[in-house]
């Protein structure tokens, strides 16, 4: 099924409208959530400051380490920087974003099994909430009722990781089950 979803359109990676993608500040939490921590100049090189960071001065980019530590989102010693516990939660959000944007799907064959997601993610815990619906809508997943989705397509690495985020993976189901009772509906909208 192809992304028709106008919505959510994807820029090219030449469109001046990345920077709404991710921040230069997000992108900085992105790669320090992907490499644990690491000297500005660590930064330069991550495919993500390619992705999103290209049309920045490093000037800039090194200000936003500065305005990151002063709201708490990261710490340093020496010249090494890394998430503090408040960045974390952050980070794991600019990551995802980063891999939705940078996740380009493969053509699959449908090996004949579907793929599942169910959840009851508590009001407390909204932002996982709405992240994950969004995350599922941006890869052509089908909701078939309230909080269950469906696909009959492998899922990407980095939705498997917002399924087992600690804070809400006791929410969280991922089902592979090989027949649906009715599923002539579901064919069709992914044209198998």
């Amino acid at each position: 099924m192809s992304n028709n979803n106008s919505d959510n359109p994807r820029p090219s990676l030449n469109s001046p409208s990345l920077n709404k993608i991710l921040s230069v500040g997000q992108t900085v939490l992105a790669v320090l959530r992907e490499i644990g921590e690491g000297t500005v100049k660590a930064f330069f090189p991550h495919p993500y400051s390619h992705l999103f960071c290209e049309r920045r001065s490093p000037r800039y980019i090194r200000s936003q380490f500065s305005r990151l530590q002063k709201r708490g989102l990261i710490s340093k010693k020496g010249s090494i920087f890394y998430l503090t516990k408040t960045g974390e939660k952050e980070a794991f959000f600019a990551r995802l974003n980063a891999e939705l944007f940078a996740y380009r799907p493969q053509k699959q064959k449908w090996d004949g099994m579907w793929r599942m997601i169910l959840f009851d993610i508590p009001e407390k815990k909204r932002r996982y909430r709405d992240h994950l619906r969004h995350l599922l809508r941006a890869l052509d997943f089908v909701e078939l009722q309230k909080s269950i989705w469906a696909s009959p397509y492998k899922i990407p690495k980095f939705l498997e990781e917002i399924l087992w985020e600690e804070r809400i993976k006791h929410h969280t189901r991922f089902i592979t089950v090989k027949e649906i009772d009715y599923d002539k509906d579901l064919k069709k909208k992914f044209e198998l």
